[in-house]
C-alpha cells in the first residue's frame, strides 16, 4: 500500500534549483512505454519580472536543434487550469508557483527529448523543474 507512488511514477530533476537571471533549458528522454508525462516547474518569485516558461523538444539532452513543442498541452498554475498552450507566463507576480505541463507522450516526435526552457527574468526569482512520468503497467483491451 505504501509503495504505490514509487511503483507508478518515475521522477527526475530536469532543472536543478537556480536563479532566473539568465535563461536556461533542459531536456530528458521519455521512458519507454510511459503513459503520461508531467513537467513541473516550482518557482519562487521574489521580483515581479515576468517569467516565460516554454515546452520544447530537442534531439538530445543538451538541447541540440531545440524547437517549439508541436502541440498545445494542458497547463495548470497552482492547480488552476490555464488555456492549453506551448508556453506559460507568470505575469508580474510575487510568491510561490507550481506550473504543470501535462504531456501526452504520443505528441512527442519520435526519438526526441522533451524539455523546458525559460527566458531571462530576475536574479531574485528561483526555479527548479522535474519530469514526472506515469510508468504504471496498463493492460491493453483486447
Amino acid at each position: 500500500m505504501f509503495n504505490f507512488l514509487p511503483m507508478r511514477t518515475r521522477s527526475r530533476v530536469l532543472l536543478a534549483p537556480q536563479t532566473t537571471e539568465e535563461g536556461a533549458e533542459a531536456y530528458a528522454a521519455p521512458s519507454a512505454g510511459v503513459n503520461a508525462i508531467n513537467i513541473r516547474a516550482i518557482v519562487k518569485m521574489a521580483n515581479a519580472a515576468d517569467l516565460v516558461l516554454s515546452l520544447k523538444y530537442a534531439d538530445d539532452a543538451a538541447g541540440a536543434h531545440a524547437a517549439e513543442y508541436p502541440s498545445n498541452v494542458d497547463i495548470y498554475e497552482n492547480g488552476v487550469r490555464q488555456t492549453a498552450a506551448k508556453a506559460h507566463t507568470i505575469d508580474d507576480a510575487e510568491g510561490d508557483f507550481i506550473v504543470d505541463f501535462c504531456i501526452d507522450p504520443a505528441t512527442i516526435p519520435d526519438g526526441k527529448y522533451v524539455g523546458l526552457s525559460y527566458l531571462d527574468s530576475n536574479e531574485a526569482n528561483l526555479i527548479t523543474a522535474l519530469i514526472i512520468e506515469d510508468v504504471a503497467y496498463r493492460p491493453t483491451v483486447s
